[in-house]
Order: C-alpha cells, then sequence, then structure tokens
C-alpha cells in the first residue's frame, strides 16, 4: 500500500496562490461573452464541449498538489455563486485574477489591509449600481436578457415567453429532447426551499442534481434515524420491482441515512463491492412556520399520506399505497422542485377554491399572506425546457447555453438590470485603487474576445456587439442582471480575502509508488 505524504507550502503561498489562479481562469476567460470560444473536457465518466465557466471550474484540476488545493478553494465559492444567482462565474474569476495580479504588483502585501481596502470598495459597488438599476418590465424586455446571456432569436423568444406565463417566481427546467427539436412542456408542479440531504444523492455530477424520474414520496414529520425506519418500504418497493423513493422528513440521518446512501447505484456497498440498486433522494423540511401545514398541501399534491408523530403513525407499516407519485423530482443544493405531481385533481380543486375564499374573508395580513403562499404552491405552472440537437455533445452545450440564459432572465426579472458588457463594472469608482482596476478587466476580456471595441463614442452609449447597434443599453439590450454583476464582485472579493489572508498551505497526498529501480537503489 503507497503511504500518504504531506507538503506544507510556507516560503511561497503567494506564489502559489497566484500561479494556480492564473491557469484556472486563463482557461476560462476566453469563453466570457458570445464570440462561442469552448473548452473540451474528457473525463472518466462523460465528456463534453463546454463554453459554460462553472462546469469548467467544476472540471478543472492541476497536477501539482498545493496548486490544486487553491483551485479547490476558490472552485468551492465560485459554485456557490452560480447555486445563488445561476451566472456570473466567469466574470467573477476575471475579476479574482485582476485583483490577485494587482497585488502582487505591491513589493509589500499586508493581506489584513488589503481586505479591508477591497470590502470596503465592495459596499461603494453596491452603492452605485443600485443606482444604474433599470426594472424588467415586457416580454421584449425579457428577450433581451436572454439574447445577452446566448445569442439565440428563437431560443431567447421562448424563454420570454416562458417568464411572461410564469411570472417572476415561476419554475423553469432544463431536460433533454427525445427529438433533435427543442420546444417547452408546461406542467403542475411545486418549488420546496430544500435540497438534498447528502451530496452521494447527486446522480447528475455535471449538474450537482439528483434527478428522480417518476419518483414515490415519503412524507413524514419524524426525525428519521434507524434502519427500521426505511428498511420496511424499501424492501416493499424493491419487492414490487418499483425504484426511486423520495424522503421529505424533519431530518434523515445516522444509520437512515446510510441506508438510503449504501442502496443508491452510484455507491458502492463496501462489503458486496457491487453498486446499489434503489436510487433516492431525501430532504429536510425547510425550516420555516406552517411546517405541517406544507406536508399536507405535499401531500395533497402528490396523493401520499403523512405519517405524523402527533397521530402515532409508524413508519414500518408504510405501504406503496400510502407514497405520493409526481412525473419527476429534481434536488439541488438549496432547492427541490415536485414536477407534475399525481394528486387527486379533484381535491386539489376543491383546495384552490376554498383558499381563494379563505384569502377574501381573511382580515388579518399576515394570515391572509400566508393562505396566497399556500394558494401558489397549489397553481404553480413549471415550464420543461426540453433541449434537442443532433448529438449528444451538442446537446450538453445548448442545455447549459439555455440554462444560463433562463437563470439571467429568472434574476433580471426580480432584481432589475445594469448596463452589461462589463461597461457598469468599468465605470465604477471606490476608495480602492486594487478593486478599480480588477473591475475593468471584465470589459477587456469581452473585447478581447470579440475583437471590437464596446463603447460608442456617443456619451451614454454602448455597442451590441452581436446585433451592431449602439445606443443606451437598455435600448440596444447590452444588459446584466443586477443581482448576477453584484455576487460577482462579492464572490470575487471573497475569495481574495481568503487567499490574500493565507499564509500556507497544507495538503495531504497519496505517495507515488517507488519503481523497482528506486526500491534497489
Amino acid at each position: 500500500m503507497s503511504e500518504n505524504r504531506t507538503i506544507i507550502v510556507q516560503d511561497k503561498t503567494f506564489e502559489t496562490i497566484r500561479s494556480a489562479v492564473n491557469k484556472m481562469v486563463d482557461l476560462i476567460r476566453p469563453t466570457l461573452g458570445p464570440a462561442g470560444n469552448k473548452v473540451i473536457i474528457s473525463k472518466m465518466l462523460y465528456k463534453m464541449v463546454v463554453d459554460d465557466g462553472v462546469q469548467i471550474a467544476r472540471d478543472f484540476e492541476l497536477e501539482d498538489p498545493a496548486e490544486n488545493a487553491v483551485v479547490n478553494v476558490v472552485r468551492e465559492t465560485a459554485i456557490k455563486t452560480n447555486d445563488r444567482v445561476g451566472d456570473g462565474t466567469t466574470g467573477s474569476l476575471i475579476i479574482l485574477q485582476a485583483i490577485v495580479n494587482e497585488v502582487a504588483r505591491y513589493s509589500k502585501r499586508d493581506g489584513r489591509r488589503i481586505s479591508a481596502e477591497l470590502l470596503r470598495g465592495l459596499g461603494e459597488v453596491k452603492e452605485q449600481l443600485l443606482k444604474q438599476k433599470k426594472d424588467i418590465k415586457t416580454r421584449e424586455d425579457l428577450k433581451k436578457v436572454a439574447l445577452v446571456a446566448f445569442d439565440n432569436e428563437a431560443i431567447a423568444d421562448m424563454i420570454a415567453g416562458i417568464y411572461e406565463k410564469v411570472g417572476k417566481d415561476g419554475v423553469v427546467t432544463i431536460d433533454k429532447s427525445p427529438t433533435l427539436e427543442t420546444y417547452v412542456e408546461m406542467s403542475d408542479g411545486v418549488r420546496i426551499e430544500r435540497g438534498y440531504i447528502s451530496p452521494y444523492m447527486v446522480n447528475n455530477p455535471e449538474r450537482m442534481e439528483s434527478v428522480i424520474e417518476k419518483p414515490h414520496f415519503l412524507l413524514t414529520d419524524y426525525r428519521l434515524t434507524e434502519n427500521a425506519d426505511l428498511f420496511p418500504i424499501i424492501n416493499k418497493m424493491a419487492a414490487a420491482g418499483k425504484r426511486g423513493l423520495v424522503v421529505v422528513a424533519e431530518n434523515v440521518e445516522q444509520h437512515a441515512l446510510a441506508t438510503l446512501v449504501i442502496n443508491l447505484p452510484n455507491v458502492l456497498n463496501p462489503e458486496t463491492r457491487k453498486p446499489g440498486t434503489f436510487p433516492s433522494v431525501a430532504i429536510n423540511l425547510p425550516n420555516v412556520d406552517g411546517r405541517k401545514v406544507l406536508l399536507e398541501d405535499l401531500a395533497l399534491l402528490t396523493g401520499a399520506k403523512v405519517f405524523s408523530s402527533e397521530k402515532g403513525d409508524k413508519l414500518e407499516s408504510a405501504e406503496i399505497a400510502d407514497l405520493g407519485r409526481a412525473e419527476r423530482f429534481i434536488s439541488r443544493r438549496e432547492e427541490s422542485v415536485i414536477v407534475g405531481p399525481k394528486g387527486s385533481k379533484a381535491a386539489v380543486s376543491r383546495a384552490v377554491k376554498q383558499l381563494k375564499f379563505a384569502i377574501l374573508e381573511e382580515k388579518n395580513e399576515k394570515q391572509r399572506k400566508d393562505l396566497s403562499h399556500r394558494l401558489g404552491r397549489f397553481t404553480n405552472s413549471i415550464a420543461t425546457i426540453k433541449v434537442g440537437a443532433p448529438t449528444e455533445n451538442e446537446q450538453k452545450a445548448l442545455k447549459y447555453k439555455v440554462e444560463d440564459a433562463v437563470n439571467a432572465v429568472k434574476v433580471a426579472y426580480q432584481g432589475g438590470v445594469v448596463c452589461g458588457a462589463g461597461v457598469a463594472l468599468a465605470g465604477v469608482k471606490t476608495s480602492s485603487p486594487i478593486l478599480n482596476e480588477a473591475l475593468k478587466y471584465p470589459s477587456r476580456q469581452l473585447h478581447e474576445n470579440m475583437g471590437t471595441d464596446l463603447v460608442d463614442r456617443k456619451p451614454g452609449w454602448v455597442k451590441n456587439v452581436v446585433t451592431g447597434e449602439s445606443g443606451p443599453f437598455f435600448d440596444v439590450g447590452v444588459m446584466d442582471p443586477l443581482d448576477v454583476v453584484v455576487a460577482g464582485v462579492e464572490s470575487a472579493v471573497s475569495i481574495a480575502t481568503i487567499l490574500l489572508t493565507s499564509s500556507g498551505i497544507i495538503v495531504e497526498t497519496k505517495k507515488k509508488p517507488r519503481s523497482v529501480e528506486e526500491q534497489e537503489e
């Protein structure tokens, strides 16, 4: 057996950080904007050609263990930014790289002082961008935002039409099309503000999602800790040839969680040395008021029974008939979506009528708001964009572009937009010289990628590099969601402050086995 070895870097910590950041971002930054530059990714489990910054960041690794430790820090924060607003990773990494390279110019680097300067500048960035914000109101505005994220007229119009139907808080998911065409399917559904409990449950590692087709739902307010809490229903489902269990509970932990994980198809059982055969995912109940009401609503929507501690229900007595059903379940880090719940339509219709009447009669503002929130669960529509393409690689690349456009439109619709193409950031002036210079780099990179000027000679005008039009940013569609731009700067500053105040790196790695010649020596 090969032994582990520990690598400690102290004297050249900053040089190691700078080298790792530059290697990572140099690969990603040519993909910024509509130039169409792509990166080929070839892994053991999948291969793809993408221009999606967060996907490249997920798969990026360096051979040097110390540099790769830096990459892991950068990657984690970048992915969290993408999870939060769905876009902006590439611009954020470009700003981070610029900050690190600006700091490298200093002969003496006081990480604590520089971090305080960057954080102060970040607050000033937010204030100035907020003053520039414009709200999105029309379908044409939505289409302009989609076109910035993905230069495809038909898909941009499709996404604009979807959000015009489902509204600012509507749920839009992406799936593969069984044909070469890209189209939209509308279905009932509901969003839950909780994601999967364990990352082992992820069965789509490219997007860090757990997707269960035709799932069965076990709903309970119990805290599940023992094998016996889940084994009986799993065995009954397996005996009936049924797969795919979604557990919504107070919590799933200890032996109960291990029972689910060890039976997952992507997990190798340490005893049998074979992968499991039972796909499942578990989520905790959201930490909100009215959790019992939420369980009852989910039960009505999916046709499930709620196993309640107050009623003394026994989980070991659960039958397949007690489980809810749906077309699909998608669980991410921080949210889950039930698509096409299979509960009684008549029962759901009655609940909707009762809630509408109760809202009209209710005098208390808070109670009326709670009732309206419940009504939204029963009347939500979910749009699924089915993405089609001639080859699997094209389909994957197209899915990422469509997903970026969907996320951009949603965030822009909810929080407004500012001038895009890095122009808004380039015009910000803060008390931090380092940050001021770094904020110019996304615009410079986009100009380099496209080979054209972004700013028109006329004051206040910008150029749309795709259409060739010039004018005010909102009129010509050169815009970015405010929340994405702010999150990108926040992410860059957050990572920078961590890296710039790091005085050493300790990383454990596998020791390479010696060759026969080395052993003989």
